[in-house]
Parts: structure tokens; sequence; C-alpha cells
């Protein structure tokens, strides 16, 4: 999908927010949200608002000597997820469609994301797992499951990866192979090597990068060795808004999970399915087929 003209609001918006979790010298808040603020007319409005976005936070942590100024965020969302790890996973074997009941959590975990347009409560979007999608291409989901496919699985945000690991533990015991890819480095809150070693991802499959430092999965910017898994792969679970803007026009045969957070992607996907029905906040699984 292509840069709305919303983003360029979103741009700044991200960009103040960024430079003051890097620096406490407003002078140089200023400073950062004006050159972020110059850079806009150089963007690309054909290309994916993560590929635009990256730009930008490159600039401010070279100016402010700080690689991950979402740190302590990251952190938190980690140690949330995981004390509700041991609960979540027993309410998901007790419902009467496990495998369902665990894609809805992944979901809705996608509410732990602290680069969105729009904030959502996260308490209360957890608490709705047993809601339906808005969008709800589950039963396609099902159906590519029973061929027990090799699955690359695209985590988006720490905290979500932990819930997206309940959901990996039902897709292997059903005899999928599963390999999850991370963000190569710090970006906002997106998952890296490490988060995932520290959630126990590694633990249960192959963990790869994507060799990208972009909010998002542009194919053009991703290692080799990423682009040689997405194009084995036989089925591709893509979580998160940001993977979604930058594959939703690649032909492969993908299943997005996230949370509508924006009011580019509420259009995009309006005009399109032709939904008048969704909002900020609505769920999406999503076959790629659409």
């Amino acid at each position: 999908m292509e840069t709305g003209n919303d983003c360029l609001v979103c741009f700044l918006r991200q960009a103040l927010t960024t430079a003051r979790r890097s620096t406490s010298d407003p002078r140089l808040h200023w400073q950062l949200t004006a050159e972020v603020g110059a850079m806009l007319s150089s963007f690309d409005s054909r290309i994916p608002p993560p590929e635009n976005a990256v730009h930008y936070y490159r600039l401010i942590a070279r100016r402010t000597g700080l690689r991950d100024p979402y740190a302590a965020e990251k952190q938190e969302s980690n140690a949330f997820a995981l004390a509700l790890e041991a609960q979540t996973r027993e309410v998901i074997r007790a419902e009467a469609d496990p495998l369902r009941a665990a894609v809805q959590f992944a979901i809705n975990a996608n509410v732990l994301d602290y680069g969105a347009q729009h904030q959502l409560d996260r308490d209360m979007i957890l608490n709705s797992c047993r809601q339906a999608p808005v969008i709800d291409h589950f039963s396609a989901l099902a159906q590519q499951l029973e061929g027990r496919p090799d699955i690359l699985y695209l985590a988006d945000n720490c905290g979500e990866i932990v819930f997206d690991k309940l959901l990996i533990e039902l897709l292997l015991a059903r005899g999928c192979r599963v390999t999850v890819a991370v963000r190569q480095d710090p970006i906002i809150n997106d998952a890296t090597l490490d988060d995932a070693v520290l959630c126990g991802l590694d633990r249960l499959c192959p963990v790869i990068t994507n060799g990208a430092d972009v909010p998002g999965t542009p194919l053009s910017m991703c290692s080799d060795e990423f682009r040689r898994h997405f194009a084995a792969a036989d089925c591709i679970i893509s979580k998160g808004m940001g993977n979604f803007e930058c594959l939703s026009d690649v032909p492969a045969p993908i299943f997005f999970l996230f949370l509508v957070k924006c009011s580019t992607v509420r259009a995009y996907l309006q005009n399109r399915l032709d939904r008048t029905d969704l909002d900020i906040g609505s769920a999406v699984l999503l076959s790629g087929r659409f």
C-alpha cells in the first residue's frame, strides 16, 4: 500500500515522540522535528509508510546517539505478557476451538504498539479476545494448516510475541514447521532476536532476523536469507500493521493478523473490501488473496 496524506501528520508526531524519548534537550526536540518536517517533501508517496518512516528514525538515532529509545517500554511489554502467559495458555486450552482462540489472542495482542497513530486500551482489547475479527478469514487459514505447511511467522512487537508463542505451540502440535522472523535492529518497540530469546521463542522453533531496521517487512530492504525463507514458505503468517503495509500488494500465501490502528490502513481496507464496518481498533484476519 502507499503512504497517505494522514501519514505525514503521523510521521511528525512519531518523530517528536521519539525525539523526546531519545534526549531531554528541548532545543534538540525542535531541531529534529523541524528536520523531519523538511524531509517530508522528499518522501515517496508510492511506497509503504514504514519505508518512509525509517529515514527519520535513523536520523534521530544518529543525532542523539540512542539506538533503542523504547527499551524500557519493550521490557515492560515483555514482562506484562510473560506474566499472562501461563494463564492465557490455560484459557486457550479450555476453549472449544483452541486454534481459533490462540489466533484471536495473537491478533488482539497487536495492541502492544508504541508507534501507532491511535493508542488503544490494552486491557480492554485483550479482554475481548473471544470476539471474532471484523474481517475473518479463519476458515481459509485453518484449511491451509491442514496440509502441515512450512510456515514463516513474521513477528511484530515486544510483548505481542508471547501471545504469538502460544499460537506457534499449537501450529507445531499440528505438525506444521515454523520459522519466526524478527527485526534485525531496534526500531520503536518491535521485537528483535534478544526479545525472542527472552520470551522463549528460540526454544520452540528457529528464529531469524529479516535483516532490516524498518517497522515492517519491505522485501527490497531485507536480507537474502530472509527472502529465501519468504519465497520457500508454504504459508506466511504476518503480524502487525507495519508488515501489512509493506506486504499487502505482494503475491504470496500470506495471512495478515493485526488491529486497525490508523486512518490510512482503515481507508485502504474499506476501499478494497467495501467494508464500512471497519473502525480504529477492529481486529483483522485477512487472507493475502483478498
